[in-house]
């Protein structure tokens, strides 16, 4: 029998024990669960007593008194009474065993010496992980590990350079027929794996009546929906909203791993979009008839479709959000609970009402949980939510932002708007919680860095501007990402990925005084139009051409700089006309919305002809201010079997 052992860790290090007791074959009269029973009679005597009697005959290392056990403790002797003259292993100053005996004649039984079950059996045992040092997945193949290594001490602590997640979500506008669909890109071999549209009707059980319904019952919206912005969530799945312009807006999620995609056909696999050629793109049409693929096409090169349409058991649910024409143009993720597991919930924001509202919806479900609606004047174009849970909010037609705390939606605050004229685009936060945005009328990049005095003192912050405008070729900064590296990296849309340091002074700078402080300009000559940009894992820099549909990596080194613009730069076709600019990887989630790791550990048990009765898991940690660590474990048969969730 094994027991996992999960941990959700910010902390300098955990240390964990676990006790179990091996029951059902007790050969010292215990009663199979780990309980030994009454040993008094371990040491029996050959006649009389209940312990070590040799004979009745007095000590000779107690001249003067009686030392009936020859321990040289007894009545009148010298070093004293005994508390049991029948036996001599008792004594006072006896050392003490697990026997159920008062050994030493101190009063107490098994002080210091029982088992970690709290008794004398044999068949308790205990497990230290984690001593000297914690093994890892290199060491030892019972190990998990996710966004955490060790310190110098062998002790685990978070790395977020440690995230094992290789893939993109970039959503494509007009793709599969004007309907709109999400590639998922390898980041590490630079291909993409997969196609999914951006909504299910499956959902919601109503479609195996020939019926297209969101999980609520409401009519979906199956093309023209335009979806744009992602945000990819702790489990690495992601969120995609539809804007579907003067129609209905809607938010999908679309399962990472396949084991957590719904055989909804009962056929016993999970039928889902897949490179099957292997040429590092996914064919829609593998028959020619004009039309997107589904389960049920035949190609034409004998191979199953790569692209399953509405057939796909990986889109899990979609739910529409907001009256006919809201506008869904932003998402993005808050923390959620720190200990459920990974799911944040997604906020989406509408654009086009009078005035416009954010929905809450369940990171597990879709279900709308709460809304906000946001001051009068701020149409939401797209969203970020930062390490204290508050939601920033950008307006592409004027320079302000909005925000409110995700946490209590009642605290909303009014509108903070920048010194300067001009436009806001994407958005993100960095490793200092400030509040970096792309400025698509003025072609410069602002940075908000809020008074986090308290919440109603967040509108008092100090604002900064680069202006990236005077370089002369950087033009509509858009999408907007901050790296561990200090770095902000910003898209432009005549073509380029411009680099500019994140921690510059507060003030108005000019691109000259950038430029000596690290700024930088790369030019893709992918023809234009370059809306988001991202980073990956691996901390390579990802453009996304909305002219060229590509998705576009450039390998950096370590201080984040381009390795080689010749030969380490990978274009991958992606779908037509991708239109993401958000967090499409998660590590502006994963490194700062939320900094998170988690330590597995799958433990073995007793034999198989024994039973296993686990206790209890101890651990200790160091929790620096802001962090916390959970432990939850749970048992089972075999690995792929477990039981529910403690802890």
């Amino acid at each position: 029998m094994r027991r996992r052992i999960d941990a959700i860790l910010g902390l300098v290090f955990l240390f964990a024990v676990s006790s179990s007791a091996c029951g059902g074959h007790s050969s010292n009269g215990g009663n199979g669960t780990g309980d030994a029973g009454n040993n008094a009679n371990l040491n029996g005597g050959d006649g009389g007593g209940d312990g070590n009697v040799v004979d009745a005959a007095p000590s000779d290392k107690c001249p003067n008194g009686t030392d009936v056990d020859r321990d040289g403790y007894g009545e009148g002797c010298p070093a004293g009474p005994d508390c049991n003259d029948q036996n001599g292993a008792v004594h006072p100053g006896a050392d003490e065993i697990c026997n159920y005996v008062d050994d030493n004649c101190d009063g107490d039984t098994d002080e210091g010496v029982v088992t970690v079950c709290g008794n004398c059996s044999p068949y308790c045992s205990s497990f230290d992980l984690g001593s000297d040092p914690f093994p890892m997945p290199e060491d030892d193949s019972n190990v998990d590990a996710n966004g955490v290594s060790l310190d110098p001490n062998g002790d685990i602590v978070l790395d977020r350079t440690q995230v094992n997640f290789n893939f993109l979500w970039i959503a494509n506008r007009f793709d599969a027929e004007n309907r709109g669909t999400i590639s998922k890109v390898d980041t590490v071999n630079a291909v993409e794996v997969a196609r999914y549209y951006t909504v299910t009707c499956f959902g919601n059980q109503a479609y195996q009546n020939g019926q297209c319904l969101d999980i609520n019952g409401q009519p979906i919206q199956t093309d023209l929906n335009h979806p744009s912005r992602t945000a990819v969530d702790f489990n690495f799945d992601v969120w995609v909203a539809n804007r579907a312009f003067g129609g209905q807006a809607s938010a999908t999620k679309i399962a990472n791993s396949i084991d957590d995609c719904i055989d909804r056909n009962g056929n016993g696999v999970i039928d889902t979009s897949k490179d099957q050629d292997g040429d590092g793109q996914i064919t829609l049409d593998c028959d020619g008839n004009g039309q997107p693929d589904d389960l049920s096409t035949v190609c034409t090169n004998g191979l199953p479709p790569e692209f399953l349409g509405l057939d796909d058991e990986c889109v899990l649910f979609t739910v529409n959000y907001g009256p006919n024409n809201a506008v869904g143009r932003s998402i993005c993720l808050d923390a959620g609970d720190p200990y459920s597991g990974g799911n944040g919930n997604a906020w989406v924001g509408t654009f086009s009402l009078t005035p416009n509202v954010f929905y809450k919806l369940d990171g597990a479900t879709g279900a709308i949980l709460d809304q906000v609606t946001l001051p009068a004047g701020m149409n939401v174009y797209g969203c970020t939510v930062d390490r204290q849970g508050i939601l920033w909010a950008t307006d592409i037609s004027v320079t302000h932002i909005a925000y409110f705390d995700t946490a209590n939606t009642t605290h909303i605050g009014p509108l903070v708007s920048a010194p300067w004229s001009g436009n806001f685009y994407g958005i993100c936060t960095d490793g200092e919680a400030n509040i970096w945005l792309g400025g698509y009328g003025t072609y410069d990049v602002f940075r908000y860095r809020p008074d986090r005095t308290s919440f109603d003192s967040l509108d008092d912050g100090v604002w900064t501007r680069i202006r990236t405008s005077e370089e002369g070729t950087i033009q509509h900064t858009r999408g907007i990402a901050a790296d561990l590296r200090g770095w902000v990296w910003v898209a432009s849309n005549n073509g380029y990925i411009v680099r500019l340091p994140g921690g510059i002074q507060d003030g108005d700078w000019s691109w000259a005084q950038v430029a000596a402080q690290g700024a930088m300009r790369i030019d893709l000559n992918l023809g234009g139009s370059m809306i988001g940009v991202g980073l990956d894992f691996d901390g390579n820099v990802w453009g996304i051409s909305y002219n060229a549909s590509t998705a576009t990596k450039i390998d950096l080194d370590s201080a984040g700089n381009p390795v080689n613009l010749t030969t380490n730069v990978y274009v991958v076709p992606v779908g037509l006309n991708p239109y993401t600019y958000s967090d499409f990887a998660g590590y502006g989630l994963r490194n700062f919305t939320r900094p998170r790791g988690t330590y597995t550990y799958l433990m073995e048990g007793c034999g198989e002809d024994l039973d296993t009765h686990w206790l209890r898991v101890e651990w200790n940690a160091t929790t620096p201010q802001g962090t916390a660590v959970k432990v939850r474990v749970r048992t089972g048969d075999d690995p792929q079997n477990m039981g529910q969730w403690f802890g």
